[in-house]
């Protein structure tokens, strides 16, 4: 049974994110959000317990070659000789340090965190210089051996070649392994700083730091000057016209008791799972991008799909545009063809960035989420421009 992939790309588990780079844009205190990562699990770290102490202890790495990679010859490694940093800087009131405690809410008893901690970063445009934060879940009390930046550390403009070399870092560590304590479950900002990108990057990758495994890993900035409305007008849809209504004894199991629709709203070809969203005061609408891999293809929407904004509310679905809900039917077109469909929901505030969508409200903490800027799907409302079909025999 196909399309439900609505449904499938959203199933949800932490309120959390596993995955893919969000490049936004936000002026906040002079500060400009130029992309982020809300992040990933990690369980690299074995933490060792003080069985008379209770305090716990974790090492980022106990060998060298595994930061300096590139290094030809053994004794060019620095050798482990980690210094103690007293005041590391903490993000106690990041929004990141909320979506930790709602991830350990979430958790059921019986699941062991032991040793989990994340990567997360935010590249930010910050005064004179272009800042990497660094968010770090303490896995441990003490964490020992870790390495943050060095001379290898750099940012490239990947269309000028420019190369922007790592200045200094918050704390001072520099190009040296450091040890440091804390409370287990603080979050951690460490910062690197590097010359102020200029508006006109907007392609770049990042080298040299090792906790995001970062060599050459690559971004899009959105660096955009022009300022766009709080609020979008309500997304102009081609209404599908009603073929067939669907049977008084409608059964899931019984194809022919399905509603077909055809003249749908067709856009031009975009990925499956393409997405759009308007931000009216009156309503939410989310654009979905289907492929049409037959000339009649089965659908179904959900009414227990949730929105899902970064400050933890949820959203319930309110209307799916023109078609039924929970209920199958059938969209009869041509092979080839983009559909998109338009789901309604509650109006949200203007000052959410991101949200992501479950079906069903609460999550199943194994699962993939993925996050969504809010200004990333707006910018997406032109790719569900109605197209009309052409047809070359």
């Amino acid at each position: 049974m196909k399309k439900f992939r609505f449904a499938l790309l959203f199933i949800t588990a932490l309120a959390f994110v596993l995955g893919g780079i969000i490049a936004i844009r936000s002026q906040q205190n002079e500060t400009e959000l130029l992309a982020r990562l809300l992040g990933n699990w990690t369980t690299h770290f074995d933490v060792i317990e003080n069985e008379q102490t209770g305090e716990t202890s974790a090492s980022f790495t106990d060998y060298p070659s595994y930061v300096f990679r590139g290094v030809a010859y053994s004794w060019d490694v620095p050798e482990i000789e980690t210094s103690l940093i007293e005041d590391v800087p903490v993000a106690a009131d990041h929004s990141i340090a909320r979506r930790w405690e709602k991830v350990l809410s979430l958790h059921s008893k019986k699941w062991d965190t032991t040793g989990f901690s994340g990567r997360h970063y935010e590249l930010r445009n910050e005064g004179e210089h272009t800042v990497l934060h660094l968010y770090i879940y303490a896995p441990a009390d003490t964490m020992k051996n870790f390495w943050l930046a060095s001379d290898e550390t750099a940012i490239v403009d990947l269309k000028t070649g420019k190369n922007y070399r790592a200045i200094r870092t918050v704390p001072d560590c520099f190009g040296k392994y450091f040890t440091f304590k804390c409370k287990r479950g603080t979050l951690l900002d460490f910062q690197i700083y590097f010359p102020k990108l200029p508006r006109s990057t907007t392609e770049i990758a990042i080298y040299g730091v090792p906790y995001l495994d970062m060599n050459g890993e690559r971004l899009t900035l959105n660096q955009k000057n022009k300022k766009r409305p709080l609020y979008d007008d309500k997304p102009r849809y081609h209404a599908p016209k009603l073929a067939k209504e669907e049977s008084k004894e409608y059964d899931s199991m019984m194809e022919r008791s399905w509603a077909v629709y055809n003249d749908v709203h067709l856009i031009k070809p975009v990925e499956e799972g393409t997405m759009a969203l308007w931000r009216t005061p009156d309503a939410t609408y989310v654009a979905y991008a289907y492929e049409q891999n037959w000339t009649r293809e089965q659908f179904r929407s959900s009414h227990d799909l949730w929105l899902i904004d970064d400050h933890h509310f949820a959203y319930k679905v309110q209307d799916v545009l023109q078609f039924p809900a929970d209920h199958n039917f059938w969209i009869e077109g041509y092979s080839g063809d983009c559909v998109a469909i338009i789901y309604v929901f509650e109006p949200i505030s203007t000052d959410i960035e991101e949200v992501h969508f479950t079906i069903g409200k609460y999550a199943n903490p194994k699962a993939k989420i993925r996050v969504f800027s809010i200004e990333e799907l707006r910018d997406n409302q032109a790719l569900f421009e109605y197209k009309e079909r052409q047809i070359v025999k």
